[in-house]
């Protein structure tokens, strides 16, 4: 590298060694010492295969910087390639994951050879992932930087004491994040690969709109994505039967290779954007959902609030009392237990259970506040980003406030579509805490991320609002100090959390209400087959186990 560091590469060639070759390159912290996936898939077809161990991760030199060196690193690899007599100067990247991260890093020092990029499970901004308004994802930060193999232990604890020093949305999270300028770059064709369980779905949706939409008018509005349930969440598969498997895997590799103009077919009803929507597993949900749809831009949802009442009811009512507001305890040495969600699960190098998941035994609990609406008579339909609203208080100069919407059985099962939170010190995002005062009515909005979810006839959405879920999200003392304190954690503050939900204080969730029309069925399977009839179910399963297979180490 520029620098003098030595990263460790890999480099297979078609065995014409006379040939020019373009390149596909993988960068990645899980190692390198064996790349049969990357290989096998894009050999047959004439590229070379390239894989590479990020700085200070596995046999490469170097300390790690959570992806703040890729784009220079990235640059140095690529110039290096060109240069080789097998190069044809073209060269392409794919990337799952933490090795997504790095890819979409390559644009930004705006290299003239590179071209393609297919991206997987993988979000254009760190800090809203880790940090959603300000509220900590501690036990997936640590256990993953934990998880990594680097020469020098060290490093993982000095990457840590960074986080912890950035736990407001400084400088240092620029550097690895979605702008104009790093979109501006793109000129090549694209494709993104989500899941809506994912840890990182808001993220990889935002860096899809990013090279979509600001992207060179060469390429502008050509980017594709296929969103799926699951993602990282391989726990969640069980719960959607309908086709999902086998499209999750096929259509992902189909895309890629049309990316990268492998055998490039003429689509007929396989649109740009591709996505699964979700529902309950009984048979009312797989009657009204479970289904893929497609199309060529994101369906306009009507905006609908859902106001939450004193009677614990939900509707699109506004509430008409001049007063009205429900308090509970908070107890931090009492954390509610997170029970699924967009997590990073143990069988893919994680710790917390994901997917979606039963929350009734937690909404059981007194610190807990629960609103539910009618069930419903027809399916609602739900696409798109979900935000809540919310007026509160707390006798604590700070406390966190977790918003999580469910699926509710007519048997009484809560289960998990969407959730986030914040933590109040940073709820004006500033780069200093802005602490609560005791008596005052805060207004607060919340992204509670983005889905496509039918709720089936019979069925309702329940509402839970809290002040805890860990290990999702770090355990908040209530006592103000930050992070990088040395007192840190500190003594826990028992606190009384106050839900206001009036005329004047009017809490709210606002959920994207489509309608059936805009999410037309789409069988993909058969279309799969039709439209890419060289693809097979081996060569998808290698392509899904060789990624996934390295993160799991």
């Amino acid at each position: 590298m520029r620098d003098g560091v030595k990263l460790h590469t890999l480099i297979h060639l078609p065995k014409d060694t006379t040939a020019k070759y373009p390149a596909v390159i993988d960068r990645s912290p899980y190692g390198y010492g064996d790349m049969e996936w990357l290989t096998d898939l894009f050999i047959p077809f004439g590229f070379a295969a390239v894989g590479q161990d990020l700085r200070g991760t596995e046999l490469s030199e170097g300390n790690f910087t959570m992806w703040q060196s890729d784009k220079d690193d990235s640059q140095d690899l690529g110039d290096w390639i060109v240069q080789q007599e097998w190069s044809n100067g073209q060269i392409f990247t794919i990337g799952a994951s933490a090795d997504g991260i790095a890819s979409m890093q390559t644009p930004v020092n705006n290299p003239e050879w590179l071209g393609a990029q297919y991206i997987m499970w993988a979000p254009a901004d760190m800090y809203d992932i880790l940090f959603p308004v300000g509220t900590y994802k501690q036990e997936t930060t640590e256990d993953w930087l934990f998880g990594l193999d680097m020469p020098n232990p060290d490093v993982v604890y000095d990457n840590i004491k960074t986080v912890y020093e950035n736990e407001a949305h400084t400088e240092y999270w620029e550097g690895i994040a979605g702008t104009p300028e790093k979109y501006g770059n793109v000129r090549g064709a694209n494709g993104f690969w989500a899941g809506w369980y994912d840890l990182f779905i808001v993220g990889n949706i935002e860096a899809f709109d990013g090279y979509n939409t600001m992207s060179d008018p060469s390429v502008r509005y050509t980017s594709m994505i296929t969103i799926d349930p699951l993602g990282h969440c391989l726990d969640g598969a069980d719960f959607f039967t309908e086709d999902v498997v086998k499209g999750r895997t096929l259509l992902p590799l189909a895309q890629m290779f049309e990316v990268y103009g492998i055998r490039p077919q003429k689509r007929s009803n396989i649109k740009n954007i591709t996505f699964y929507v979700m529902s309950s597993n009984d048979d009312a949900g797989k009657s009204a959902g479970q289904f893929w749809t497609t199309m060529e831009s994101w369906p306009a949802p009507a905006m609908t609030d859902f106001f939450l009442h004193s009677d614990g009811s939900a509707s699109t009512a506004a509430p008409s009392e001049t007063a009205a507001s429900t308090s509970y305890t908070v107890d931090p040495s009492d954390p509610i237990l997170t029970v699924g969600g967009n997590n990073l699960p143990p069988d893919i190098g994680g710790s917390i259970p994901c997917g979606p998941m039963d929350q009734s035994e937690q909404d059981a609990r007194d610190d807990v506040l629960v609103f539910e609406t009618t069930p419903q008579e027809e399916t609602l339909f739900i696409t798109g980003p979900l935000f809540a609203t919310l007026f509160v208080s707390s006798d604590a100069v700070d406390t966190d406030f977790m918003v999580k919407v469910s699926d509710l059985y007519p048997t009484g099962e809560a289960i998990l579509i969407q959730d986030s939170a914040v933590r109040m010190r940073w709820r004006e995002g500033t780069l200093s805490p802005v602490y609560m005062t005791k008596g005052e009515v805060y207004e607060v909005t919340l992204s509670l991320w983005n889905t496509s979810w039918a709720v089936a006839p019979g069925h309702a959405l329940r509402i839970s609002i809290q002040s805890s879920n860990n290990p999702r999200f770090s355990v908040n003392p209530q006592n103000g100090l930050l992070l990088n304190d040395p007192a840190y954690p500190g003594e826990n503050i028992t606190s009384t959390n106050t839900l206001y939900h009036s005329a004047e204080y009017p809490s709210r969730i606002s959920l994207p209400v489509v309608q059936k029309e805009q999410l037309p069925v789409v069988h993909l399977l058969k279309e799969l087959e039709e439209t890419y009839p060289y693809l097979t179910q081996e060569m998808a399963d290698k392509f899904i186990d060789g990624f996934v297979g390295r993160m799991k180490k």
